[in-house]
């Protein structure tokens, strides 16, 4: 049986790749509303299948957000963006039986000024997962 890759996995995945490469930020994949500034909250946002006719091939719309203070300057976001977009040039590490085929970024969606004067950043990734051949008979 072809098993798809859970989001779990795939969230797990990315959040530890962040916290093994940002390590003055918290990562989150669940966050309190007065949660301390600067942290990042990774979330999946889609899955869709991608054709193949060889192999099993899913795509997972990945936002990785980022929140820090604004209330001097936009530096905070930029940095804590960077932080994000240097910790994702490394491959997301997955289970056994799943190969990572690609890992693209998507750029930044969108940079938020929050009633609170925090800047509020989003990034998006696409992971595109392999998971077993198929057969022709």
């Amino acid at each position: 049986m072809i098993q798809q890759l859970s989001f779990v996995d795939v969230l797990a995945g990315v959040i530890d790749l962040l916290e093994k490469n940002i390590d003055d930020i918290p990562v989150f994949d669940h966050f309190e509303k007065n949660q301390n500034r600067p942290f990042i909250h990774a979330e999946i946002v889609g899955l869709d299948p991608v054709p193949s006719k060889t192999m099993w091939r899913d795509k997972f719309q990945i936002y990785i957000h980022g929140w820090a203070d604004g209330k001097q300057s936009s530096q905070p976001i930029f940095d804590v963006v960077d932080k994000i977009r240097s910790a994702m040039t490394e491959e997301v590490q997955l289970p056994e039986g799943y190969d990572l085929l690609l890992q693209k970024p998507e750029g930044a969606q969108r940079i938020l000024d929050d009633e609170d004067k925090t800047k509020h950043a989003v990034m998006g990734y696409s992971l595109t997962i392999t998971y077993g051949f198929k057969y022709k008979i």
